[in-house]
C-alpha cells in the first residue's frame, strides 16, 4: 500500500519536500500560512551557503539544489528563478576559500585592481569614503548562481505540487502526534515554528530587513554584498523586476518591528551603486522584515519515532539557506523514509 505522508509547513522547504515525496507517496501539506503569508516569501533567495555549518552533508544538499535550480531557470522561466552574477566583499573576515566554492558555475577571487575600485568606487560620496577609511575591503569574490523572486517561485512550487496530486489543508498544528491517526509519516518542515512545536531550544533567530523598489532601465543587473560594512550590512540585489536594498542580520532578535531607515541603507549601499541614491530614492519602496531560522548546531534532518509510535522526519533549521538547500534536503528526507 502507498504510504500516506503529511508535510507540515508550506514554505520553500515544505513545498519542495512535498513535491519530491509525491513521486512515490500520497502527500498532504498542512500549514496555517501559505504563499505571501509564509516566512519564505521574504527571503532574498540568492543561492548561498549562509548561516548554516558548512558540513559535508550541507555541501551535498547545496550542490543538488543548485543543479536543480539551474534546470528550473532554463526549463521554467515562469518559476521566477534566474541566474545572476554578483560580488561579495569582506573587511573583517580573514581571506579563505569557502568550502562551497567549487559548487557554483562561476567563482573567482577579486583582483587587487578590483579591490581598489571597491575601496574608491566611482561616484561615491566623500562622506561615505571617509567613514570607511579604517575598514577597507580586504578581499572578496565573484560568483554566478541562481536567484528567485520568491512570490513567483512559491506559486510555481504550489502548481508543481498540485500537478502531483499533493493535497493542501489550512490548519494550525499544536502537536505532530495528533496527525498520526490520518498519516503513516509526518514530515516537520515548520522552520522557526519548530522552536515551539517540538520545544527545540537550539534556535538563534536572525532578524533581517531590506527595502524593495521596482527596477528600471538604469537599475543594476548584478548584485553586490558587503556584510562587513562597519555601519551595517549593505547589499543591492536585482531580481525579477525589482531591486532589494538592505539590510540587516541581527542575531537573537525574533520580532518583526521595522527598525532600519532608508537614509542609512542608501548611505551604505549607494556607495557602490549610485542608482540607489540617484534613482531608487525617488521610487516607491516597501520595507520587508523577516526572521531567519538559524540553528547554530546545524540543520535538523533526522527520523524520530515518538512514544505513540508516530514516525516523524524533521527537516528544519536551514538558517539563511532554505532556498539554497531545499531540493537536496527534500531528497534526503525521501531517503530516510525509504
Amino acid at each position: 500500500m502507498t504510504k500516506s505522508i503529511c508535510v507540515v509547513g508550506a514554505g520553500v522547504v515544505g513545498l519542495t519536500t512535498a513535491i519530491v515525496l509525491a513521486s512515490r507517496y500520497e502527500v498532504q501539506i498542512i500549514a496555517d500560512k501559505f504563499g505571501a503569508d509564509t516566512d519564505s516569501v521574504k527571503a532574498t533567495a540568492v543561492w548561498h551557503v549562509y548561516l548554516v555549518p558548512e558540513t559535508a552533508e550541507v555541501l551535498v544538499w547545496s550542490s543538488v539544489t543548485l543543479q536543480r535550480l539551474i534546470d528550473i531557470s532554463r526549463l521554467y522561466p515562469e518559476s521566477g528563478v534566474e541566474i545572476i552574477r554578483g560580488v561579495e566583499l569582506f573587511r573583517a573576515q580573514r581571506r579563505h576559500v569557502p568550502a562551497w566554492s567549487h559548487i557554483p558555475p562561476e567563482f573567482a577571487f577579486l583582483t587587487d585592481d578590483e579591490l581598489r575600485r571597491f575601496n574608491e568606487p566611482e561616484g561615491a560620496l566623500h562622506g561615505s569614503m571617509s567613514s570607511l577609511s579604517n575598514a577597507p575591503v580586504k578581499w572578496g569574490y565573484r560568483l554566478k548562481a541562481p536567484a528567485a523572486k520568491m512570490s513567483s517561485y512559491l506559486n510555481w512550487l504550489v502548481e508543481q505540487a498540485e500537478k502531483r496530486n499533493v493535497q493542501f489543508r489550512r490548519q494550525h498544528v499544536e502537536r505532530l502526534a495528533d496527525l498520526s491517526c490520518q498519516h503513516d509519516i509526518v514530515v516537520n518542515c515548520t522552520g522557526l515554528g519548530a522552536a515551539s512545536l517540538v520545544n527545540d531550544e537550539a534556535f538563534e533567530p536572525y532578524k533581517g530587513q531590506y527595502f524593495v523598489v521596482a527596477s528600471n532601465d538604469g537599475s543594476p543587473t548584478e548584485y553586490i554584498g558587503d556584510d562587513d560594512h562597519p555601519d551595517g550590512m549593505a547589499y543591492v540585489i536585482p531580481r525579477g523586476g525589482e531591486v532589494m536594498i538592505g539590510g540587516s542580520a541581527e542575531a537573537g532578535l525574533n520580532d518583526l518591528v521595522e527598525s532600519i531607515k532608508w537614509s542609512d541603507v542608501v548611505a551604505r549601499a549607494g556607495r557602490y551603486v549610485p542608482w540607489v541614491r540617484d534613482s531608487a530614492s525617488g521610487r516607491p519602496r516597501q520595507l520587508v522584515v523577516g526572521v531567519r531560522p538559524v540553528r547554530p548546531s546545524g540543520i535538523r534532518l533526522e527520523r524520530e519515532v515518538l512514544g505513540t509510535g508516530t514516525c516523524i522526519v524533521h527537516n528544519y533549521g536551514h538558517g539563511g539557506s532554505g532556498f539554497s538547500l531545499s531540493w537536496g534536503c527534500a531528497n534526503a528526507v525521501s531517503a530516510l523514509i525509504g
